[in-house]
């Protein structure tokens, strides 16, 4: 998956954390999920009002 907005090669499907970058500290995980989720957010809704 792309490092930025966490979109994997197939269109429509992101993966963060431990499905990324395989198996990693948990603290990691979570940071990445938030990220991805943002990420997710700004490709459904064309924009996001999510942390960073």
């Amino acid at each position: 998956a792309d490092t930025e907005n966490y979109r994997s090669s197939i269109d429509n499907v992101f993966a963060a954390g431990d499905m990324r970058r395989g198996q990693s500290l948990v603290v990691w995980a979570i940071r990445e999920g938030r990220q991805a989720a943002r990420s997710i957010d700004q490709f459904l809704m064309g924009q996001t009002d999510l942390p960073m």
